[in-house]
């Protein structure tokens, strides 16, 4: 999905309005109502003793006349106690916002705030924040930076309604303060200010209500940042074959582990296979100590190593033998970063395979950077520590003070493979390829293994990734500011192969989000058992 700029947006939402001849009633009603559904969506999250009122902070502009939409929906389709904090009387709104403010039934409280203070709330109150807009820019005024600091304040659950007001929705910074929500469900597309500068920080959880703006309309509007939301995976996620067997859904093979961590290279193996490998081998130094894991459909193989528990020179020759039936082949998990093992990762790295290279094996790699061979095979998993070490070894050390996209952009360019910059708002880049931001995630995904289980998942569908050929590609530079939705692809493994990431990465935040478990929780083994949930989530496919 397209980020936008806010004046992008607006011309959208006129000229569906004067071209499509939809009405703005019409818009504001549909964007209302998904507003509405994804405040339900998200209470199921939450225990229902910490659900009493719902709290809908309504201000003058559209915003405002969304949250009168979704006060009539939410009071038809929930017995939580609605409540509008209006900061004008109803008499003043202009336009689509009086029209709906007009129609609220009875039944729904509303009531003319001039100031707020912590008394206005209590515990149990959900917050739903409609007070400005993405044209908000400059200064706070008042009495919009009382109202900003007191919901700050209250220490209680916040959704916004397009963006957190307060927040500039181009650039993502702040005047003084805005709106820190758990989630902001944006209306028609994604605004640039959602996902720069401080937009990550202040928006949460973020979530896409699609309005029935014309295809046409946004295949014209140019854009060089894409967004993955659920839309992207459901396009992603194919019917599985009723001939299919095991060796048709792939053989991934897991190189890690050591005395040191023995569990990682597990985690990375049992997220494959949950998230539809065929077939996962695990290969382990001998000497590590490492007993075979309790998953049972995982194939364990000890490899020879010097008898330190790490992987040695001796371990080459056994490693490519099983390398030669892998369709893919994930490096680093729990594997340390010994001298030996950079041997051995230099001569597995000559085969042409697919690499999947985590953890360790990138920390090896800024120890040799040169020891990448092959160009658009490889494809590195970095938490910011890791990519630091390799603008440090690239010496981009003037890197390390840019902002993530630009990071992620750089390092792609100089791999000459895939990144996955990890972090809040993962960023997927790869040359030839428009970059993406992920929209799913949790803080509940703050846990040791999390990231083994995202290679896990990279690693299963990218072998899968032949069946993604036939989705049209909205991430390739060729075709994402074309009108033609045809794909035309330069490179169909490198295309296949970042769409098939950026799925994977979006349904390891998805698996984050529906935990049971809360965001403090969840550990990586309670995570792999979400991943088919997650994905049926996603798809009837799955």
């Amino acid at each position: 999905m397209k980020i936008i700029s806010v004046s992008q947006m607006r011309k959208l939402d006129q000229k569906t309005i004067d071209e499509a001849h939809i009405p703005g009633t019409t818009l504001m009603k549909r964007a209302g109502i998904g507003i509405a559904e994804k405040v339900l969506e998200f209470l199921k999250s939450i225990d229902k003793k910490h659900v009493l009122r719902l709290i809908m902070l309504a201000g003058k502009g559209n915003n405002g006349g969304d949250v009168y939409v979704s006060a009539e929906y939410l009071a038809k389709h929930t017995d939580i106690h609605v409540v509008i904090y209006s900061i004008c009387p109803l008499s003043e709104l202009k336009g689509d916002a009086r029209f709906y403010a007009d129609l609220l039934p009875e039944n729904i409280q509303c009531v003319v705030k001039n100031q707020l203070s912590k008394t206005d709330f209590k515990k149990g109150d959900i917050i739903l924040d409609g007070l400005l807009g993405t044209g908000f820019h400059g200064l706070l005024r008042t009495p919009y930076d009382n109202w900003i600091s007191t919901v700050n304040s209250v220490r209680l659950p916040i959704i916004s309604v397009d963006i957190p007001s307060g927040l500039n929705g181009d650039t993502g910074m702040i005047s003084v303060e805005a709106i820190e929500a758990d989630l902001t469900v944006t209306i028609g597309l994604p605004k640039k200010g959602l996902i720069a500068g401080l937009g990550p920080k202040y928006c949460g959880q973020i979530k896409v209500v699609d309005i029935g703006i014309p295809n046409n309309f946004i295949e014209e509007t140019d854009s060089d940042l894409h967004v993955f939301t659920e839309p992207d995976a459901y396009s992603m996620i194919s019917k599985l074959p009723v001939s299919s067997y095991k060796n048709s859904n792939g053989s991934v093979l897991i190189i890690g582990g050591s005395s040191n961590y023995k569990g990682a290279p597990f985690l990375a193996g049992k997220s494959a296979l949950r998230s539809g490998a065929g077939i996962v081998t695990v290969a382990v130094p001998t000497s590590a100590g490492i007993i075979q894991n309790s998953t049972l459909s995982l194939i364990t193989r000890e490899i020879p190593d010097s008898g330190k528990g790490v992987f040695s020179k001796e371990s080459i020759p056994v490693l490519k033998r099983l390398a030669e039936s892998a369709d893919c082949i994930v490096i680093g998990p729990g594997m340390t970063n010994y001298s030996s093992c950079l041997d051995m990762l230099e001569a597995v790295l000559k085969l042409d395979k697919i690499f999947i290279i985590d953890a360790d094996a990138i920390n090896l790699v800024a120890q040799k950077p040169e020891i990448l061979k092959i160009k658009n095979k490889y494809i590195f998993t970095p938490h910011p520590g890791e990519a630091n070490r390799l603008f440090k070894s690239l010496g981009l050390s003037d890197y390390l003070k840019k902002d993530r996209i630009t990071q992620a952009d750089k390092l792609s360019e100089m791999i000459k493979g895939l990144v996955v910059l990890k972090g809040h708002r993962t960023v997927i880049s790869a040359e030839e390829q428009i970059t993406s931001i992920n929209s799913s995630g949790s803080p509940s995904l703050a846990t040791a293994g999390s990231g083994d289980v995202l290679t896990g998942i990279i690693a299963a569908t990218v072998i899968n990734y032949d069946s993604l050929y036939s989705v049209q590609s909205t991430l390739n530079k060729k075709t994402h500011n074309l009108k033609s939705n045809s794909p035309v692809l330069k490179n169909k493994n490198t295309s296949c192969m970042f769409n098939a990431t950026a799925l994977a990465v979006f349904i390891h935040g998805l698996a984050g989000e529906i935990s049971n478990n809360g965001k403090r929780g969840l550990i990586a083994d309670d995570l792999i058992e979400l991943i088919p949930i997650a994905m049926k989530k996603i798809s009837p496919f799955a």
